[in-house]
C-alpha cells in the first residue's frame, strides 16, 4: 500500500539551526555567491537528429512537455531483425495479420530469445549512440556553479531534473517483412535525443565581477534508466499513438514515476562542462554547452562535485541558504490499530537532495521512539521486518529562498 502525508494537513514541529560555522553570515566561505549578481542561466534540451538512426518517415516530435523539436523532422528509427524457425512462421505472421487460427504449437524459446536480443540490442545501440554523440536520452539532475579565479567555488545550484521522456522508448513499426525464414523490420524509437543548451540573461552589476569570476562550471549525475536490461520482449502488440492504433515491439520497462522517483534521487553530480566568463556575454540565445568528447559515454569517469569541493579543504553550504529542522506529529498511516512494515519512504517538495538528512522513526505506544533508518537525500528504502503502529519522520536540510517540504510517501503493508 501507499500513502502520502501532505505536511500542511499535520502538525509538523519546525525550527532553523544556526550555522556556527560560517557565524550565521557566511563569512568564513570565500566562495560564497551571496553578494553575486545573477548570470542568469537557463537551460533545455533541444533535439537533433543521431546520426545512423534515420529518420526515413516524417513527422512532428512532440515530448512529454508538450515542446516540439524542428531541427529532428522525425522520430529515430532502428532495425529489428532476427531469424525465425520454421515452426513459428505462423505466430510471427499473426503479429502482423491477426490471423491466430492457424497457430497451435507454443512459441519456441528460440523465438523468445531472438526477439529479445533483437529489441535489447536496438535499445541499446541507440542509447549508446546518443551517449557517444553527447545527447541525453533520460532523466537526469542539473546542477552549476560559480568558479573563481583563485580556484574556490560556490555551493551547487540544483535546479532539478531536466528530461524530454520519462516514459521508456515506445517501438512502433513503420515497416515489415517475413523473408527466408527472416522477420525484418524497421521501428520507431519515440524518444528525443537531446542536446543540452544554455543561454545567459546577466544582472546588469554581473560585469563587475570580471575580475573575480573565471565562469561556470555545469555538473550532472547519470541519466535515469528507464528499463531493465533483461526485461522480458513479450512480442508485438497493437497500441493506440498519435490517436491511431500502431503495431509495437512490446517489452517490459520502469513506470514513469519508478523513473523520475531514481532521476530525483541520483547522486552524485559530476561536471560535465565549464563555460568561462567571456563566453557567458555571448551566449545570449540558446547554445549548446560545450561538452567536450566522450563527456557521456565515459560519464563515471568526470569529477564529481564533492571531489572538487573536498580538493580545497570544505565543502560550501548551499548559498543564501537557513537550515531547517522538521519533525511530524505521530503517524498511524489510517491504520491506528495495526502495525506496520515500511519498505520505502520518500520526502517530496523543493530542496537541494544532497544536503537533506531524512530520518525515520518508530514506536508501539508514542512512549518510546526508536530510529529505523535514516538517509542522506530524500529516499529510505530497503526496509525489511519491522512492524509498529506509529511513525514519525525527522528532517533536517539546508534550505534556499523558495524552497519548501511538500508530503512524504509511505510504502508499507500491514
Amino acid at each position: 500500500m501507499r500513502k502520502r502525508i501532505e505536511f500542511s494537513k499535520i502538525k509538523v514541529l519546525k525550527s532553523e539551526i544556526a550555522d556556527e560555522s560560517t557565524g550565521g553570515n557566511g563569512e568564513n566561505n570565500p566562495g560564497s555567491d551571496v553578494d553575486m549578481p545573477d548570470c542568469g542561466v537557463e537551460f533545455r534540451l533541444y533535439g537533433e537528429n543521431l546520426g545512423g538512426y534515420g529518420p526515413q518517415y516524417a513527422s512532428v516530435v512532440t515530448d512529454e512537455m508538450g515542446n516540439v523539436h524542428p531541427a529532428m523532422g522525425g522520430w529515430p528509427e532502428a532495425v529489428v531483425a532476427f531469424n525465425v524457425s520454421e515452426v513459428d512462421i505462423p505466430r510471427v505472421l499473426a503479429w502482423f495479420n491477426d490471423d491466430y487460427q492457424g497457430v497451435t504449437a507454443p512459441e519456441s524459446a528460440l523465438l523468445q530469445k531472438n526477439r529479445s536480443a533483437a529489441v535489447h540490442a536496438a535499445l541499446k545501440g541507440y542509447l549508446d549512440a546518443s551517449a557517444s554523440s553527447n545527447l541525453f536520452t533520460s532523466p537526469f539532475r542539473l546542477g552549476w556553479c560559480y568558479h573563481f579565479k583563485d580556484g574556490s567555488r560556490t555551493a551547487l545550484h540544483d535546479i532539478g531534473v531536466m528530461r524530454a521522456f520519462m516514459s521508456a522508448p515506445r517501438l512502433p513499426i513503420v515497416a515489415n517483412g517475413l523473408t527466408d525464414k527472416y522477420l525484418h523490420t524497421r521501428a520507431q524509437i519515440r524518444n528525443v535525443p537531446g542536446r543540452l543548451q544554455c543561454r545567459f540573461i546577466p544582472d546588469v552589476n554581473f560585469s563587475n565581477q570580471s575580475g573575480r569570476i573565471a565562469g561556470i562550471e555545469v555538473f550532472a549525475t547519470e541519466q535515469a534508466p528507464m528499463y531493465d536490461n533483461n526485461a522480458n520482449v513479450a512480442g508485438i502488440r497493437s497500441i493506440t499513438l498519435d490517436g491511431t492504433p500502431k503495431r509495437c515491439w512490446q517489452y517490459d520497462h520502469y513506470t514513469a514515476q519508478e523513473v523520475m522517483d531514481r532521476a530525483e534521487g541520483a547522486l552524485p553530480f559530476r561536471r560535465i562542462a565549464s563555460i568561462s566568463y567571456d563566453e557567458i556575454g555571448q551566449m545570449t540565445e540558446f547554445t549548446s554547452v560545450p561538452l567536450s568528447a566522450g563527456t557521456l559515454s565515459g560519464f563515471t569517469k568526470q569529477p564529481s562535485f564533492d571531489s572538487l569541493t573536498e580538493s580545497e579543504g570544505n565543502e560550501p553550504p548551499i548559498a543564501g541558504a537557513s537550515r531547517i529542522r522538521l519533525l511530524t506529529e505521530p503517524l498511524h498511516l489510517d491504520y491506528p490499530e495495526d502495525e506496520k512494515s515500511v519498505r520505502n519512504v520518500t520526502l517530496r517538495g523543493v530542496f537541494p537532495r544532497d544536503k537533506v538528512k531524512f530520518k525515520l522513526y518508530g514506536s508501539q505506544h508514542r512512549e518510546k521512539w526508536h530510529l529505523l533508518a535514516s538517509a542522506r537525500g530524500a529516499y529510505i528504502r530497503g526496509l525489511r521486518g519491522i512492524r509498529l503502529r506509529w511513525l514519525r519522520v525527522e528532517i533536517e536540510c539546508d534550505m534556499r529562498e523558495g524552497d519548501f517540504f511538500e508530503a512524504v510517501t509511505f510504502e508499507f503493508s500491514l
